[in-house]
């Protein structure tokens, strides 16, 4: 049941025990990035760390003892799956130059386990094509389209550059602003329904990438 929890439902089972059946969004992820930059100091790829809420965690924490096999193999395997998965919506990660959207690659990379009792997921998302942050307005978004889950920067964990000319780049995190009623119809919905592909990226926050 676990390798089929994700794709855009992906944390369906957590409003079971996740409080009132109304209102988006029903499950949480504290967000952790690093922008990586190639030889040239162009932007190569992402990498994406999600801590999952306590909810799901424990529904997977059942899923591994109901299975019988160490959590680590039964971990690596629904991180694997959940990817697949995901690789549909580009994992979630939005990357624009001057408004564009840019093409990324398949997820090759990942890393999982536990980290203070919550499931983690670490991966990298690779860009079809590098982009130079010096070229024009570049901004990155990690969001569900639905809402359905929450995606925000883990508070007091700054965004990390690495690579060539890291030290020369910086960043800037542009809060969500949702209007009123973008609020009302998000609190509006259960867990059955959808307020469209747009609503999480009302809500998502936007990093800006800038480098000298």
């Amino acid at each position: 049941m676990a390798k089929q929890v994700w794709a855009l439902g992906l944390l369906a089972v957590v409003a079971a025990g996740a409080g009132d059946a109304s209102a988006h969004p029903h499950g949480w992820i504290d967000l952790r990035s690093r922008v990586v930059l190639d030889e040239q100091g162009r932007v190569a790829a992402l990498e994406l760390d999600w801590l999952f809420d306590e909810f799901y965690t424990a529904f997977i924490a059942e899923e591994y003892i109901d299975d019988g096999r160490p959590p680590s193999e039964f971990l690596a395997e629904l991180a694997s799956t959940n990817l697949a998965n995901l690789a549909e919506y580009d994992y979630f990660t939005h990357v624009k130059l001057d408004g564009q959207l840019r093409a990324v690659d398949a997820v090759s990379h990942f890393e999982t386990g536990l980290r203070d009792r919550r499931l983690w997921l670490r991966f990298t998302v690779p860009l079809q094509d590098p982009v130079d942050p010096r070229s024009g307005r570049l901004t990155f978004a990690v969001y569900d389209p639905t809402y359905y889950i929450e995606v925000l920067h883990e508070e007091g964990q700054p965004i990390v550059l690495s690579g060539p000319g890291a030290d020369m780049c910086g960043v800037e995190i542009l809060p969500p602003n949702p209007s009123l009623s973008d609020i009302a119809l998000a609190s509006a919905l259960d867990r059955m329904q959808s307020g469209g592909d747009g609503l999480g990226e009302v809500f998502s926050e936007t990093v800006e990438v800038s480098c000298r």
